[in-house]
């Protein structure tokens, strides 16, 4: 049987998609009001589409939006209502600090920098040291796809430095994967490093009055989310990548150095606009500025004519289709919520899972489990906003603390098993350095062993410790 181009399988994953918005508009399946199975084809229209990619992301997800209205599910103004928000203006904020990094040449200068430490001593130390520096960019970033945007520039110059010719198509792979698995799975065990997690908590604060602090967040997640994960991730992208990576070989043309030295008067202006930024986001506990609003006023300082090292005319290279992505994602969640989609498979998983009896490790795992099978339908954080007083309640009802019930539902939004799951991922692949079935490949595994062993092992944990 001869296999399908590229061109004919794009022709068969589009007509699937739109065979999925048709059904949801005939509403074939009984038990389900016919609002729910429109908005069920239009989510599985967008995730085919996301996934498989038969057009650029940025068009499908226009035609998302566009679709919200034209199904009746939301109107028009809702359907584009995120553009107003904040999350949409952070990206765009994280988009222009890395174009300024790319322009003014400090990515590189910060590469070579970094390259001693990180290549010194073989292919995985250097898999290491960009993991443990996307986790300690967690503590200071608060925003997942802003620490990407960072971190990706020097990630792809220390590939252009370790390999200037672009022999190894392995080592740009495991580059970025070790940078975004490293920030994001590694960062969602401290509370402002994920967005999901900021959601949960105030879900919770909403529901109980019950304030999850920074350090409690810690405390529950770090050990086992933070380290042992980071751990994990390092292992599945050095057993599937890096240990095919070639020998790395450090150029010694003198251009490594402190970062402080020999720079431009832009690349000065960039690192101090930089060290602005995290100092401020690293301090919102103490001056409450959001991180978006930092952002922003970073932004505009960056373009300032005569002192900003970015001319103004270049924003026009930020990548705003890219905003329709993000703007669809929200809107698929709003209207698997609105129509009593999700409450409905919160409740339909819970009751098909086995009745734990009472005991203690069955039901904070149940409220686990409950949770997963949203995640594969929208963003993690609209599951994190949307599940979360339900199984609040569940676990109410099987006698556990708020406290310890949200954090079980954590755990679940602490995963994306495909690229579509979380902004990220999605940003992670605009740069072109890693193909979305090797994302998706490291990802599936990383939150598949996740769920089977690091959140038992979790679970565990909080019982010695006595938090449960």
């Amino acid at each position: 049987m001869t296999p399908l181009s590229p061109a004919a399988r794009s022709q068969v994953w589009a007509a699937l998609a739109i065979t999925c918005v048709a059904c949801g508009w005939l509403a074939p399946i009984p038990g389900l009001s016919s609002n729910e199975q429109r908005a069920l084809g239009v989510t599985l229209f967008a995730l085919i589409m996301w996934t498989a990619q038969p057009v650029s992301v940025e068009v499908s997800s226009f035609a998302v939006l566009l679709l919200l209205p034209a199904t009746g599910l939301l109107s028009l103004a809702e359907a584009f209502a995120p553009f107003a928000g904040p999350t949409i203006w952070l990206v765009f904020a994280g988009m222009v600090l890395s174009l300024l990094l790319t322009e003014t040449g400090l990515g590189t200068r910060l590469a070579d920098t970094a390259l001693p430490w990180f290549a010194g001593g073989g292919c995985l130390r250097l898999l290491i040291g960009l993991h443990v520096l996307g986790l300690a960019a967690a503590f200071l970033v608060p925003s997942g796809v802003v620490r990407v945007l960072l971190l990706m520039p020097v990630g792809i110059a220390l590939c252009r430095r370790v390999d200037p010719d672009a022999h190894d198509p392995i080592l740009p792979v495991a580059v970025t994967l070790s940078i975004v698995c490293g920030t994001y799975f590694g960062g969602c065990a401290v509370l402002t490093g994920s967005v999901p997690n900021l959601v949960v908590a105030g879900q919770l604060q909403a529901e109980t009055g019950r304030i999850i602090y920074w350090g409690e967040w810690l405390v529950w997640m770090f050990p086992v989310i933070g380290v042992l994960r980071t751990m994990l991730c390092v292992a599945v992208i050095w057993w599937l990548w890096g240990r095919r990576m070639q020998p790395l070989r450090i150029m010694d043309d003198g251009a490594t150095g402190t970062p402080t030295l020999g720079l431009s008067s832009d690349q000065r202006n960039t690192l101090l606009l930089l060290l602005c930024g995290v100092a401020l986001w690293a301090t919102d506990v103490i001056h409450g500025l959001a991180p978006v609003f930092v952002g922003l006023c970073l932004v505009l300082t960056a373009v300032l004519p005569r002192w900003g090292p970015l001319p103004a005319q270049r924003l026009r290279d930020v990548n705003f289709p890219f905003f329709f992505y993000i703007a669809a994602l929200f809107g698929v969640g709003e209207i698997l919520d609105v129509t009593g989609f999700n409450a409905r498979t919160v409740q339909a998983v819970i009751g098909a899972l086995p009745d734990a009896h009472g005991h203690w490790f069955g039901e904070h795992l149940t409220l686990t489990l409950a949770t997963l099978p949203l995640d594969f339908l929208m963003d993690i954080a609209a599951v994190a906003a949307v599940a979360t007083p339900s199984l609040l309640s569940a676990g109410a009802d099987a006698g556990l603390s708020p406290l310890a019930s949200a954090m079980s539902v954590a755990m679940a939004t602490t995963v994306a098993f495909l690229p579509y799951q979380a902004a990220p991922f999605m940003v992670t692949l605009g740069f072109g350095t890693v193909q979305a079935r090797d994302l998706s490949l490291a990802m599936l595994l990383i939150s598949t062993l996740s769920v089977t062993i690091l959140c038992p092992l979790n679970l565990l944990y909080w019982r010695a410790l006595g938090l449960i």
